[in-house]
């Protein structure tokens, strides 16, 4: 059964909720500089504290509501409708499944597969009036679903729970809720190569570029130009440092290679001041 909200506005409510609602975080609690509204990018970011990138990947799932579901009827899993069923890419259509395990690789806990525990566009419409479509919302590690063997696979979950499976042939994983990442984030921001936004933002575009190699062309000057052009009409004089403007041209155009390169939304936590 189709939720009634599409993908596109799910990604866009989740970015959106994450960043409003971390303005009312507690003190200690890390903030998130927002990536989406480029022309305030404000410099709000402070490229001597630490950061992470956080890469995730948008799925909206079908909502199961009958018993004969193969997950039941078939593989006997303890699931009870109404369950969410998360759609992979097919490995024989795609590599994006292996190249997400790649990126986790290089950036342990932090790229995730994120699908809604929203069931309709009711619930929907008021998580965003809440701002807490994040919060509505389930996380599964790449490298937890592991490789995909050939043929179609999905991950299948209830809400509010902290395991899933992956089918056909099923396999336990890991179904964190955002409460779960926030205690990851603090260990993170202790890890030396996210010792400072400035150095985080230097590595990642090799990182990307590595993991993309000649599978998918893209023009990078040209996207970095378009993100120069934006911000120069966009900013204020004198509103940062030659540098600091540098580091957010920098993270602005790896987010545009990240979602054109690999359709993930990148997003920058950083600890609150």
């Amino acid at each position: 059964m189709k939720l009634g909200y599409t993908e596109f506005s799910y990604g866009y409510g989740f970015t959106e909720n994450l960043i409003r609602s971390s303005a009312q975080s507690p003190t200690g609690a890390p903030y998130f500089p927002n990536l989406v509204q480029e022309a305030t990018l404000g410099f709000d970011v402070r490229i001597d504290l630490p950061a992470c990138p956080l890469f995730f990947q948008f799925k909206l799932p079908e909502l199961m509501v009958r018993n004969t579901a193969a997950e039941i009827s078939q593989h006997g899993l303890p699931l009870a409708c109404n369950f969410f069923r998360m759609p992979l890419m097919r490995t024989d259509l795609s590599d994006q499944h292996n190249l997400l395990m790649q990126l986790e690789h290089r950036n342990a806990g932090l790229v995730f597969y994120a699908s809604p525990i929203m069931e309709d566009i009711n619930a929907f419409n008021d998580a965003y009036n809440l701002a807490e479509i994040h919060r509505q919302t389930a996380f599964f590690s790449p490298l937890d679903i592991g490789p995909l063997p050939s043929g179609k696979h999905v991950v299948s979950y209830m809400a509010n729970s902290l395991v899933a499976w992956r089918c056909s042939e099923p396999k336990e994983v890991k179904a964190l809720p955002f409460e779960k990442l926030l205690p990851r984030l603090a260990e993170t921001f202790a890890d030396p190569q996210f010792s400072q936004l400035e150095a985080v933002a230097d590595r990642l575009p090799g990182t990307l570029r590595e993991l993309r190699g000649s599978a998918i062309p893209l023009d990078e000057g040209a996207i970095r130009n378009r993100v120069r052009a934006r911000l120069d009409g966009r900013v204020a004089d004198g509103a940062a440092s030659l540098r600091q403007r540098e580091v957010v041209e920098e993270l602005l155009a790896t987010r545009e290679i990240a979602r054109i390169g690999f359709g993930l939304e990148m997003i920058v936590a950083q600890p609150r001041a």
